[in-house]
């Protein structure tokens, strides 16, 4: 038997090596638009205060306070999901110059390489939702079982108006500001604090400097601009 293992032990190697390959070439195609280690993610995000703190529970009356001020129009805007097309509607007939299809998927390959660094500074400090430390908290909509701290839409919201600026840069006021809001709107759905949605959009925008200058970001902008539009419909 073991001389058997012996013998086999090469071409079971070759196997391995041939079937694990796919991964890492995937792997290293995830962290085209975002290398790993670019951001000093730590230095942007300082540790959060103490739950038994007086800056925490400032954080937690600011929540409280908007949940009793918020209007149905507040409520139906923070109900919207955060994806490209929530953007969308600021390009106007901009959008239909470029390839919306590779838009949509270059804008979707960042942003899963973005979620995936800010989802480890979120499990490090494992700041618990508002509604989980105060019982008075009732949040508009059930937010993904991560922590708060920072604000993960407030980060992708100003990855996405940063990057969507890039392509369509006549845009970008409305784009950011919309970006703005969508962070802020976290506060007021009850889902996060002020703090989480300050340093996302900070680091959201470390994120974005860092995205906007790699090559196969500029090629897929060029890309983006110089393709066919896909039209729907078209045969």
């Amino acid at each position: 038997m073991t001389r058997r293992f012996a013998l086999l032990f090469p071409i079971l190697v070759v196997v391995v090596v041939t079937l694990a390959a796919p991964l890492y070439v995937l792997e290293a195609k995830s962290r085209q638009f975002l290398p790993a280690g670019s951001v000093d993610v730590a230095a942007l995000v300082p540790p959060p205060p103490a739950k038994d703190s007086a800056s925490f529970k400032e954080q937690m009356a600011v929540v409280l306070w908007l949940q009793r001020t918020r209007t149905p129009a507040q409520v139906e805007f923070v109900r919207k999901n955060l994806d490209i097309g929530r953007f969308t509607p600021l390009l106007g007939d901009a959008l239909l110059k470029v390839d919306g299809i590779r838009l949509k998927r270059t804008i979707d390959s960042v942003i899963d390489e973005v979620r995936a660094d800010y989802d480890a500074i979120k499990a490090k400090y494992d700041v618990p939702r508002p509604s989980v430390v105060n019982k008075d908290v009732k949040p508009v909509s059930e937010p993904r079982p991560v922590a708060a701290y920072p604000s993960g839409h407030a980060i992708r919201a100003v990855v996405y108006a940063r990057l969507l600026a890039e392509i369509f840069p006549s845009r970008k006021e409305a784009l950011m500001e919309l970006a703005r809001q969508v962070g802020y709107g976290r506060v007021i759905a009850g889902v996060h604090y002020p703090m989480d949605v300050l340093t996302g959009q900070r680091l959201g925008n470390a994120f974005a400097d860092v995205i906007v200058k790699q090559r196969a970001f500029a090629d897929a902008v060029e890309n983006i601009r110089t393709a066919r539009p896909a039209v729907v419909g078209r045969k």
